[in-house]
């Protein structure tokens, strides 16, 4: 025989569903955005990647002048979504406010490379004019991320800028009742993130500097300065000074 499920139950799940994809409790708000979402998200060829940039204003908190996005992009509370002039959003890719008092910022040429993840959580997430996000990038911003303009951040590379912490060794760990420890990250303007590293939470990284591949940057890095290793490590200035 098959089990039931108890229609209060159905009806709690569902507006919960509701409320985090779009930060409200609209029914008509959760139709109309997944409409528009749906109808335009698997349109083919470089008219429905035009065409996507078009529709999506109408769910949008702003979208600029200009900008593609590929098919099959997943957008979470879009109304706290602001995209500025010709940014580029690759498919597959997720862009999640979370919640009606969180944001997610792009300026003017942003680009977004396919299969990346950008999460504000309880945050807020800016990345200033010019900067690219590459392939598989994942962005929480639980405790704040700001990027600076013309930076570049590898494939693969991680920004953490919230941890779960364990102070009872004996207690059960369960992730969803973790105490969750904020602190923001900022990296500054014209800096480099190699494929695959990992900052992590309140780390400040100056304008210029370079952070090698597969770095797990726990400390700030100054300007103009070259980290690696794990932890990472400032080894030199850039121009050859020690």
């Amino acid at each position: 025989m098959m089990a039931t499920v108890p229609i209060g139950n159905f009806r709690t799940k569902f507006w919960k569903y509701v409320e985090r994809v779009t930060g409200t409790h609209s029914l008509k708000k959760f139709i109309w955005q997944g409409t528009v979402l749906t109808i335009f998200s698997d349109l083919p060829t470089i008219w429905g990647t035009m065409l996507r940039g078009w529709a999506y204003g109408t769910v949008l908190g702003s979208i600029g002048k200009s900008c593609f996005i590929e098919s099959h992009v997943r957008f979470h509370v879009p109304q706290q979504i602001f995209l500025g002039n010709r940014v580029f959003i690759g498919e597959n890719s997720c862009l999640d406010a979370c919640y009606s008092t969180s944001e997610l910022r792009l300026g003017n040429d942003v680009h977004i490379a396919c299969n990346s993840i950008l999460r504000a959580g309880i945050g807020k997430i800016t990345i200033d004019d010019g900067t690219l996000i590459n392939r598989f990038a994942y962005l929480d911003g639980n405790g704040g991320i700001k990027i600076g303009s013309k930076s570049a951040l590898g494939n693969h590379v991680e920004l953490i800028s919230a941890h779960k912490t364990i102070d009872d060794p004996l207690a059960p760990i369960d992730v969803r009742a973790l105490p969750m420890r904020p602190a923001m990250i900022e990296i500054g303007e014209g800096v480099f993130v190699g494929s695959r590293a990992i900052i992590m939470p309140g780390v400040h990284i100056g304008d210029g500097a370079v952070v090698g591949a597969g770095a797990v940057v726990t400390k700030d890095v100054p300007p103009n300065c070259i980290a690696k290793g794990i932890p990472a490590k400032v080894t030199r200035k850039r121009g050859g000074q020690t």
